[in-house]
């Protein structure tokens, strides 16, 4: 499986067709899964994208609350 996420800029790609990409990218991967996504949108801009797929709630916040602490914990 490829995906090609990124063949097309950014600029152009609006958040509700890169919402459909993540979506369709964790349908293929066929088990269940959640992911967090951000992205730029321009020089001053971000946006984020976060799309779970048979993951049970409390496990996807646990997964979550882990990432945010690891984040925090490698900041400078």
């Amino acid at each position: 499986m490829s995906y090609t996420f990124f063949l097309i800029p950014l600029r152009t790609m609006d958040h509700q067709e890169l919402q459909k990409r993540v979506e369709a990218f964790l349908a293929d991967l066929n088990i269940p899964s959640f992911i967090v996504f951000g992205f730029q949108k321009d020089v001053k801009e971000f946006g984020f994208i976060a799309s779970y797929r048979q993951m049970p709630s409390n496990v996807a916040i646990k997964g979550l609350t882990w990432a945010l602490h690891d984040f925090v914990n490698k900041l400078p």
